[in-house]
């Protein structure tokens, strides 16, 4: 399980606290809503439980053991801001760690081949979405936080993302955190919803 207890966090010693004594879980194969308007936090708890910032205070585990190597992913809503724009798809997928056949075997559904010597430049922003979201899959982590990943995406391949991602959960036991200030998406991809 997924758990974070009691976690406070600002950016800076002088400034607000932007994180005020958050605890939430998410089990293996959940996927858990976490549901709030703009400024309420909800991004800043995806990168404290995906390990990119540091509570001041309060605890993180992954499966009651401090966090390990890549157990959790951040898949964030602008993925133009998550690769390097002078690697080809190829070789931002392989920074997962994945071997040749692994990135060859990629659902053609999510990664089409045709995309895999292109640069992100040469893609749509939805296409660039869909890759991002292979390349935390590809680490086989235990648990993703899809922060609001399909918000700036055609209704299509917002459906296409979420029936790929939703798919892994439940045939893999991934615990998925879904941030999103949209309550109606949340309802129908969450088996539960909380706010920071």
């Amino acid at each position: 399980m997924l758990t974070a207890k009691d976690l406070w966090f600002r950016y800076d010693d002088h400034a607000p606290w932007i994180v005020e004594g958050t605890s939430l879980s998410v089990a293996p194969g959940e996927v858990v809503g976490l549901f709030g308007p703009s400024g309420s936090g909800k991004s800043t708890i995806g990168r404290l439980l995906a390990g990119l910032l540091t509570p001041q205070r309060g605890e993180i585990d992954v499966d009651a053991r401090p966090r390990g190597p890549h157990p959790v992913q951040l898949v964030l809503q602008h993925p133009e801001r998550a690769m390097n724009p002078h690697w080809k798809v190829r070789d931002i997928l392989a920074e997962s760690g994945a071997c040749h056949h692994e990135l060859e075997a990629v659902d053609p559904d999510l990664v089409s081949p045709a995309w895999l010597d292109r640069f992100p430049h040469e893609i749509s922003g939805g296409e660039l979405q869909r890759v991002n979201l292979a390349r935390a899959l590809l680490t086989n982590p235990r648990y993703v936080v899809a922060d609001e990943i399909s918000a700036s995406v055609d209704a299509v391949t917002q459906a296409r993302i979420w029936h790929h991602l939703l798919d892994r959960a439940r045939t893999d036991g991934i615990g998925v955190l879904a941030i999103s200030h949209d309550r109606p998406l949340l309802d129908k991809v969450s088996t539960r919803s909380i706010s920071p």
